[in-house]
């Protein structure tokens, strides 16, 4: 995990920036601890880097902008098959060629300029800025793994950046960088655009000719080689075990791989039956297993800190990055672990969440799918990302993986709506044997929901309403016109959130309540409510053990943004 800035265009003729830019740059130094560096690489161009070391190409010191060709780059990302794009494309002389980001310059140089083809051969995930002396290229991963955003001076300056604080000083207007898109800015055109293209999207239609024997094999396939891949790197390894199906999956996976023994961490409440679920997937595995108990108390005084690491003011997200971002502290603070693996993704993807499983129809879920995993970036994939960068951690989330959402994208979705089955049948099908019986077919839930047996959300509810008077919060409408809060709550973060960020700037960036709008979605329902998927006269049609299958069904909470 790194963070990136540049700076393109407008008055940037100096050879230094001005203060208020490399103030704004080093508000995100927490993403790359190891090294900061602000370099110009063009006449109206700057590139920064603040590196979070994690390869060491050569065991030796890796810096940024790697620069070659008449290019340079800054990257915050993962190249997987940097070697073979090398291989495919080598160049005489890249400083810093070692790295894996430098298959950037390598595949664009190869493909003649081409950026939209240089983007497709890239297998990792990745946020990246690169110039030459006349333009200004920018690319992002297909899913939005690496944040990236950027906007527009007064005097015309392009600024780019991992987060959001670190452009808002600067520009008139935030936007985010699309998933799965590229750009080209010319700099001396004096134009507020980018030319953005689209290089890859969700698959949207169904290989109906994939038999479910076949799905488990390719799942299982493509879910290995994606964990593997993710391996790379000098630094200790962890998970962050929640004692569910995705984390204890990639947990189990990466075990199998690593060379050095990997570690896992969970969190919750004293009374939390889930750490004991953790327990067991670690002792099965035969790794240490690290326990950080929290307190009510605690999870209240970190909101203000989460809510500006999290930059956004959606309840759910919030609410489930407090677990994630003590998690991620303690992780700093008291191991060498450097690098997370985590089953982000996962839910989406398959389509688990308990409002999902009562969609209609296959038709609907799959539809329901796609919005989903569209916003991903937005919700989850953002909570995972600045949870852990903030604390000079690395993320990474192998259901995100390309492979594995060009194929379990292009499912049949009746494999993800199986009547009297339990959600994700066919990803637990696939994996028979990898993880202890119990763990395998139980119900997932996420850190924000298993804290313990007192209810986060109600702790939080009865903290805001004390803090909140009726004076204040009759008054919202008048103080938050747009997506007034609709409890004391939500009033609570929405004032913190304003207070950090100039809403005018980034309203339409933030995305909430993704869950509220599904069409079969009924208004009352909310999010944390786990509801039976049957009724009663249905249940009398049933084995006790469709019962129970479909009673652990019902336990999936319908949060949208749980940790997996």
């Amino acid at each position: 995990m790194c963070g990136i800035w540049a700076l393109a265009g407008g008055a940037t003729t100096s050879s230094e920036v001005r203060k208020e830019h490399t103030d704004a740059f080093m508000t995100i130094v927490g993403r790359g601890p190891d090294l900061t560096v602000l370099e110009k690489v063009a006449p109206t161009v700057h590139l920064g880097f603040h590196r979070l070391a994690i390869v060491m190409p050569g065991d030796q010191p890796s810096q940024q902008p790697i620069v070659g060709q008449g290019l340079s780059v800054v990257c915050n990302g993962e190249i997987y098959n940097h070697k073979q794009i090398k291989d495919k494309f080598p160049l005489a002389s890249v400083r810093n060629g070692g790295s894996d980001c430098a298959a950037i310059v390598h595949s664009f140089i190869g493909n003649e300029g081409d950026l939209k083809k240089a983007c497709e051969s890239l297998d990792g995930v990745f946020a990246f800025v690169m110039a030459d002396q006349d333009k200004v290229y920018i690319g992002r991963d297909p899913m939005g793994v690496r944040p990236l955003f950027y906007g527009f001076a007064t005097d015309g300056a392009l600024v780019v950046g991992s987060e959001v604080k670190c452009i808002s000083p600067l520009v008139e207007r935030i936007e985010y960088f699309p998933p799965g898109s590229c750009a080209t800015f010319i700099p001396a055109a004096k134009t507020r655009a980018l030319q953005i293209q689209k290089y890859w999207a969700i698959p949207t239609n169904p290989d109906k000719s994939v038999s479910m024997n076949q799905a488990e094999v390719l799942i299982r396939d493509t879910l290995v080689k994606s964990v593997e891949k993710r391996l790379m790197g000098n630094r200790h390894f962890g998970f962050m075990l929640s004692g569910g199906l995705d984390s204890s999956l990639i947990a189990s996976i990466a075990t199998k791989f690593l060379k050095h023994t990997p570690h896992a961490f969970s969190v919750g409440f004293e009374d939390s039956p889930d750490l004991e679920h953790a327990r067991q997937v670690a002792e099965y595995l035969s790794i240490p297993h690290h326990v950080l108990v929290i307190t009510p108390k605690q999870c209240i005084d970190i909101i203000p800190e989460v809510v500006y690491a999290l930059e956004t003011f959606d309840p759910l997200i919030i609410r489930c990055g407090i677990a994630h971002y003590l998690l991620c502290k303690h992780i700093a603070e008291t191991s060498d672990v450097k690098v997370l693996l985590s089953g982000e993704g996962a839910d989406e993807l398959f389509g688990s969440y308990a409002y999902m499983q009562r969609a209609p129809n296959a038709f609907h879920l799959h539809k329901e799918i796609l919005r989903r995993m569209t916003h991903l970036h937005q919700y989850d994939v953002l909570r995972c990302d600045r949870s852990t960068s903030c604390h000079g951690l690395e993320i990474r989330v192998p259901f995100l993986d390309k492979k594995m959402i060009d194929l379990v994208g292009r499912l049949p979705p009746t494999y993800k709506l199986i009547k009297k089955k339990m959600e994700k049948h066919v990803l637990r099908s696939a994996f028979e044997g990898w993880l202890p019986s119990e763990v395998l077919w139980r119900s997932k839930e996420g850190f924000a929901e298993a804290l313990g047996k007192t209810d986060l959300g109600e702790i939080i509810h009865e903290h805001a309403n004390r803090l909140i008077n009726e004076d204040e919060y009759s008054g919202r409408h008048e103080l938050f016109p747009d997506r007034t809060p609709e409890t004391k709550e939500e009033f609570w973060y929405r004032s913190i959130f304003e207070q950090c960020y100039p809403l005018e700037k980034i309203a339409h960036v933030v995305h909430t309540k993704v869950y509220k709008t599904a069409a079969w979605h009924l208004a009352e329902e909310k999010e944390n409510l786990a509801k039976l998927l049957v009724n009663s006269d249905d249940e009398s049609k049933m084995s006790e053990e469709e019962m129970r299958e479909l009673r652990r069904k019902a336990a999936t909470t319908l949060n949208s943004g749980v940790v997996a």
